[in-house]
């Protein structure tokens, strides 16, 4: 998927206030700041990508319940991510380079996830 794809994807989720964005299996190595425009989404999915970070801008997305970044290329995860209040469901597994969270806190779950990133912040 191309980034002019991608923005029109996330600019037509947001002009019909969409709560579900799917955007896994479509190779992205990278999120763009404009992702902050899905202020209704509760779930965004991201699994099998090649991401290897996500902007800081994630943490505007404060509707967000579940957030899917299983099988990509993180290496490390914005320690914004834990201003997401609602998050409840923080899937990491098999993102290899994943440093910061450590594996040990990753496998704790998400509030463990979410308190080592407050510490961060």
């Amino acid at each position: 998927m191309t980034n002019e794809e991608l923005l029109q994807i996330i600019e037509k989720a947001a002009r019909e206030k969409e709560t579900v964005l799917n955007l896994n299996h479509t190779q992205l190595s990278n999120l763009p700041p404009e992702i902050s425009q899905l202020s209704n989404l509760t779930e965004l999915s991201l699994f099998n990508n090649q991401l290897s970070s996500l902007p800081p801008e994630i943490s505007q997305l404060s509707n967000l319940t579940r957030l899917s970044l299983f099988n990509n290329q993180l290496s490390s995860l914005p320690p914004e991510i834990s201003q997401l209040s609602n998050l409840t469901r923080l899937s990491l597994f098999n993102n290899p380079q994943l440093s910061s969270p450590p594996p040990e806190i990753v496998e704790q779950g998400t509030e463990a996830i979410l308190t080592y990133l407050r510490a961060r912040l």
